[in-house]
Formats: structure tokens, sequence, C-alpha cells
């Protein structure tokens, strides 16, 4: 590999370890080439459903008092996954609408916490976060480019379209080996032929 592409790659690890709204808006177009490569979904089916969450992001962030920072979104195949923190449900229900009215939304996965997190708890994520990536890039099975890992109080969500159940089941096991996962939530797609 030479040094520009190791380097890109290496600031793409970065950045997805500290997943926000405002950072995946602004790199949107060099992540989706660099993660569609290793994706299980067609390269246009990658970039629509980037497309769509760069939409959501936008919209959130241009919402009256709508603190979305602590929000992440993420769409596979055109299922809309909110995790995070919002304040209150007044908040997560307002969410909610913003993100049913963003063209090309099949469905809305909402897994959106009420409260805000702590700081104590936003470096402990990121730490899973990383350690779990750590172990797929690792594996030679499970590549840590195709699949989305979002950790929010210890509990890891996993998201991605896999091209099988093994593929599947072998990432939900190496996660749960990661010390201070909680819990797996498995929101991984079959490929569809």
């Amino acid at each position: 590999m030479n040094r520009h592409i190791g380097l890109r790659f290496l600031f793409l690890l970065v950045i997805a370890s500290f997943h926000t709204a405002c950072v995946a808006t602004a790199i949107v177009g060099g992540a989706a080439a660099t993660t569609a490569a290793f994706d299980e979904r067609s390269v246009g089916e990658h970039f629509d459903d980037v497309s769509i969450a760069s939409k959501i992001d936008a919209r959130l962030l241009a919402e009256k008092d709508m603190p979305s920072r602590w929000v992440s979104v993420e769409v596979i195949e055109g299922v809309a996954i909110l995790t995070g923190y919002l304040p209150s449900q007044h908040h997560i229900d307002r969410a909610l609408l913003v993100v049913r009215s963003v063209e090309g939304v099949k469905d809305i996965r909402n897994e959106l916490k009420i409260g805000e997190p702590s700081t104590s708890s936003l470096f402990s994520d990121s730490w899973i976060t990383a350690q779990v990536k750590t172990k797929f890039f690792n594996d030679k099975m499970v590549s840590g480019m195709s699949l989305h890992v979002e950790t929010v109080d210890g509990r890891v969500y996993l998201q991605g379209v896999v091209k099988s159940e093994e593929y599947r089941y072998r990432a939900v096991s190496l996660t749960k080996k990661v010390k201070g996962v909680t819990a797996v939530v498995d929101l991984l797609r079959l490929q569809t032929k």
C-alpha cells in the first residue's frame, strides 16, 4: 500500500471513531468512496444511503432547539438507524418526524436515549468502538471497513450489509470479547442477491 493511501486510510479511521453529524456531513464523499469498495451493497446503493444520511444530519442540525450533536445517523438500504442522546422524549419525537420527512427513508430504527452522555462515557464508548474496529481489522473474515460500529453507554451497535450468517456471527462474537461491552445490538443485514 503506498504512503498516500495509508495516510488517507488512517485519517478515515480516526474520523470514524469520532463520528458526529458535522463530521459525517463534511467528509461524506471521501468516506463513501473509501467504504464503498468494502461494503456488500452496490456502489449505487451505498452512495444513496450516504446521501440520505447526510440529508438527515443536515436537517437535524438545521432544526431550532435540536441539540443533535450526540445523535449518530447511519442508513442501510434506506433504513435510518438513530443512536445516541437527546434531552427529552419531545426532542426524540421531533427528530423522528424530521427523519420521516427525508426522501428515501424507508423505515427508522430508533435507538435514541433520553439524557446527555457524561464525558467519561463518551471516552469509554470511543475506546470500545476503537477496540471493536481493531478486532475486525485483525480478523481474516470480518472487514473493519464494511461495518459501522457505534457505542452508546457500552452498548455496541453493529450496522451494515454482510454476505453470510457466518460473517454476522463472527462480527458479533468478536464484539462480545471487547472489555467494557455491556450488550451487542445486531443491526446487520444479509446481502440480497
